[in-house]
């Protein structure tokens, strides 16, 4: 290692690697970049030397590459987080873990970030996500075929018990037609009430990390809403949970608040707090037009309704699969919505109740609202 080549031993490491280090300002800058990383991103160092992610990235890769940086600076824990970044011409999944360098004092000094390519694995996760799809909504159309099976084997049955009242040939091999009837109902019933269990068993996979709300939520809101017409504030807290299936849950909420709120701009509020052991709870609340009676029939009582669609559904079911719960109300007078939603994890850092923070790039805040804004 030379003075020239602080971190010349990272140009042996066939992974692109990078070093942030922190201004005078405490904003996290890059001070290296190795060789192989260089190669991948077709970029000279000259491009990453002194700069934050933001001013290397244009537009949400970089503000969101930026507020990760800024969460493993602010908890002093390892993350790791996911872009969709253009690499060489080409847009890439790429997966970065942060490792914080800790002195004896407890501070963080530096962060080493580490990359890894994941389109390939991402093309194959969303053709098992289309087959997944596909499989539910098989899964769901035989259940609903399944339970409407049950009424005419009741008749059945109950038509056999009448023919035995009533019939006048009483002979034995009559009633043994009368008893293979009910036995044949009965075992359909049978059958029918083993394929709906099939159907309520859930079996999700659980992968905790650590990552940034605020991020995560800004992430969902840049792709739903790139030309930023709405308003979307977060509250500033780091969590350690699964956040894949709370990126899903959210998501599909978000999306469905814009595409049905019918409001030019709309204000969307998405908090974050400690629930029940183990738990946490999300509240989006919106002032959009509300929910439709077949949305809140959805996501209140699990009841299926073709004209609310798959998603709503099939996220109601993911959440009731991890354990957790989910209620949805429209407010009075048609002034908006709020949904609350249970998961398991837990807070690890930032402030559940934050001053007004504006996000770099973003509007700045409005007086009176907490946590992190974001005109979306």
């Amino acid at each position: 290692m030379t003075s020239q080549h602080p971190y010349s031993e990272f140009d042996l490491v066939a992974a692109p690697v990078f070093v942030l280090e922190f201004n005078e300002d405490g904003a996290p800058v890059y001070a290296a970049f190795n060789k192989y990383g260089l190669k991948k991103s077709g970029r000279p160092l000259s491009d990453y030397l002194g700069k934050t992610a933001q001013e290397v990235y244009a537009q949400a890769y970089g503000r969101t590459a930026y507020a990760h940086h800024c969460a493993a600076r602010d908890t002093g824990i390892a993350m790791s987080y996911q872009l969709d970044l253009p690499v060489g011409g080409i847009t890439r999944n790429i997966r970065t873990t942060l490792y914080p360098d800790i002195d004896e004092n407890g501070k963080v000094t530096r962060l080493v970030g580490c990359s890894t390519d994941l389109s390939v694995e991402r093309n194959a996760v969303e053709a098992k996500v289309q087959f997944d799809t596909l499989a539910a909504e098989m899964e769901q159309f035989v259940a609903l075929a399944a339970h409407d099976l049950r009424a005419p084997m009741r008749q059945i049955s109950a038509i056999a018990d009448l023919l035995r009242e009533d019939i006048t040939d009483r002979t034995a091999s009559n009633l043994e037609l009368l008893d293979a009837l009910n036995k044949i109902a009965a075992k359909t019933m049978n059958l029918v009430t083993d394929v709906l269990q099939h159907v309520e068993i859930a079996a999700v996979g659980n992968t905790e990390t650590v990552f940034s709300f605020p991020a995560l939520c800004f992430d969902i809101c840049d792709t739903l809403d790139p030309n930023k017409l709405h308003n979307v504030t977060t509250a500033s807290a780091t969590l350690r949970a699964d956040r894949t299936v709370l990126q899903i849950a959210l998501c599909n909420m978000i999306e469905n608040t814009l595409k049905h709120g019918n409001r030019a701009r709309l204000n969307i509020r998405v908090d974050v707090r400690e629930g029940p052991a183990g738990m946490i709870e999300v509240v989006l609340t919106d002032d959009g037009n509300g929910f439709s009676s077949d949305a809140l029939s959805v996501m209140n009582h699990s009841r299926f309704r073709a004209e609310s669609g798959y998603g709503l559904f099939a996220v109601k079911r993911l959440i009731s699969a991890r354990g957790g719960t989910l209620v949805a109300q429209n407010l009075p007078n048609g002034t908006g919505a709020i949904v609350r939603f249970t998961l398991p994890g837990r807070y690890v850092g930032g402030s559940l109740k934050a001053d007004d923070q504006a996000r770099p790039g973003a509007a700045q805040p409005r007086t009176g609202n907490s946590g992190h804004r974001h005109s979306a």
